[in-house]
C-alpha cells in the first residue's frame, strides 16, 4: 500500500512555481510600493502646503499668526458685546514686543476706552513691518490707529530685501506683497515653490514648535514657541528675570554691537527703507487709519555707538515724514538711562518696561488719541 502511494505521488503532475514568475511578481509589488510611497509623499507635501496657505498659516509663521488670531478673537468679542472701543495696533519688532505693554499704558479698559494690541514680531525690520501691516488689513481687521516702530540702525540696511524674511514663513499672497521691494522676484518665487514642494522639511522647525514636540525633535531646547505661548493677553511678551547679572548684559551688548554698529558707522537712509515707511503711511492714510511713528529706548552704551551727527539725521528724517504725512513721531530713545533696565542695551526688562509704558501712555499716546498734537 505504501509502495502504491509513493508511486502515485511520483506520477502526479503538480504545478511547479516558475522562478521567473516569482521574480516578476516581486518586481510588480516593489513598483506598486514605490508608486504608493511617492504618491503618499507628494500628497503629504501638497496637503501641508495647502494647509499653511489657508486654514493653518500659523504652522508656517507662528509668531505672527498666533498673535493675529488672538487679535481677531478679541475684536470679535468686543463687537459681540456692543463695545465701541477704538482699536490701536502696534507694528514692530522685539523691542516693543518686550518693552511696550498695552496693559500699562493707562488708557483705561472701559467699553469706549482704546483697545491696544501688540501685533509685533521678533526680528522685524521695515520690510517685515510692511508685510505684517498688509497682513493685518487683509485679515478683515481695520484698526483706527497704527503705531509703527522705527528701529534707527536698520534704516541703513542696504538689502537686498529678497532674503530678509525667511521664505518658509511666506504665503503666496505675501510674495505678491513683497514683490515691489525685491531685486529678483522671479528667483525668489522659484525658491519659494521649491520649499513648498518639500514643506515637511522646510517647515520642520515651526511645525515642531507649534505641536510642542520640540523637546523630542530638533531643534530641541532651543524651541521658539515661547514667543507666542508666553505672551500676555494683548500680545506683550515681557521678560522678568529673578536677576540679570552684568556678565549676561555685557554679553548681550557685545552680540548687538557687531551688526548694529556696522550699520551706524556707514549710516544713511537707504531708499528701499524710506519707500517702505512711506508706503505704510500712504496705505494707512488711504484706509482712513491714523498712524504714528515711534522709537523705543536705548541704553547710554547703545547710544554711544552712534557716530556724531547720526542721531540728528535720524531725527530730521522722522520730522520730515511727520510733516509730509501729518503724523506724530515719538522719540523715546533717551527715556531710560539705567543700563540695568536693559537685557542688552536695547531690550527693556519687565519692571522697566512697565514704567516706560506708563510714561509713554501718558505723554504720547493719550494726547494723540485725544486729538492733541504731542
Amino acid at each position: 500500500m505504501k509502495a502504491l502511494a509513493v508511486g502515485w505521488l511520483a506520477k502526479a503532475d503538480f504545478p511547479v512555481a516558475s522562478p521567473s514568475r516569482g521574480i516578476a511578481t516581486a518586481r510588480l509589488k516593489g513598483r506598486a510600493a514605490l508608486i504608493f510611497g511617492l504618491f503618499a509623499t507628494v500628497t503629504a507635501h501638497l496637503g501641508l502646503a495647502a494647509a499653511v496657505e489657508s486654514k493653518r498659516p500659523h504652522w508656517r509663521d507662528p509668531e505672527f499668526f498666533h498673535r493675529q488670531k488672538r487679535l481677531q478673537a478679541i475684536v470679535k468679542w468686543e463687537r459681540e458685546q456692543g463695545h465701541a472701543r477704538p482699536l490701536l495696533v502696534i507694528i514692530g519688532g522685539s523691542r516693543p514686543q518686550m518693552g511696550l505693554s498695552p496693559e500699562h499704558l493707562g488708557l483705561g479698559s472701559g467699553p469706549t476706552d482704546p483697545l491696544v494690541f501688540d501685533l509685533v514680531q521678533s526680528g522685524t525690520i521695515p520690510i517685515g513691518e510692511r508685510l505684517n501691516l498688509a497682513r493685518l488689513f487683509a485679515s478683515g481687521v481695520t484698526p483706527d490707529y497704527v503705531l509703527i516702530e522705527v528701529l534707527p540702525p536698520v534704516l541703513a540696511d542696504p538689502g537686498p530685501m529678497d532674503g530678509r524674511i525667511p521664505l518658509m514663513r511666506l504665503g503666496a499672497a505675501d510674495l505678491a506683497r513683497l514683490r515691489p521691494y525685491q531685486t529678483d522676484p522671479e528667483r525668489v518665487q522659484l525658491e519659494w515653490l521649491r520649499m513648498r514642494m518639500e514643506s515637511w522639511y522646510s517647515l520642520r522647525v515651526p511645525l515642531t514648535a507649534n505641536w510642542r514636540v520640540s523637546e523630542i525633535a530638533p531643534p530641541g531646547p532651543n524651541r521658539s514657541d515661547f514667543l507666542w505661548s508666553e505672551m500676555k493677553f494683548f500680545g506683550w511678551s515681557p521678560f522678568y528675570p529673578a536677576e540679570w547679572p552684568q556678565t549676561r548684559r555685557e554679553a548681550g551688548l557685545a552680540a548687538a554691537r557687531g551688526p548694529y554698529k556696522q550699520l551706524l558707522d556707514h549710516f544713511h537712509i537707504e531708499p528701499v527703507n524710506d519707500r517702505l515707511y512711506r508706503d505704510m503711511l500712504t496705505e494707512c492714510r488711504a484706509r482712513g487709519v491714523k498712524a504714528a511713528l515711534f522709537m523705543m529706548p536705548e541704553s547710554p552704551v547703545f547710544r554711544s555707538w552712534y557716530p556724531p551727527g547720526v542721531r540728528e539725521r535720524i531725527a530730521d528724517y522722522l520730522a520730515m515724514l511727520s510733516r509730509e504725512f501729518h503724523v506724530p513721531a515719538f522719540d523715546a530713545s533717551t527715556w531710560e538711562n539705567d543700563e540695568r533696565a536693559y537685557m542688552d542695551g536695547h531690550h527693556l526688562l519687565g519692571p522697566a518696561a512697565e514704567a516706560f509704558s506708563k510714561r509713554f501712555g501718558s505723554e504720547c499716546m493719550a494726547p494723540w488719541l485725544h486729538g492733541e498734537r504731542p
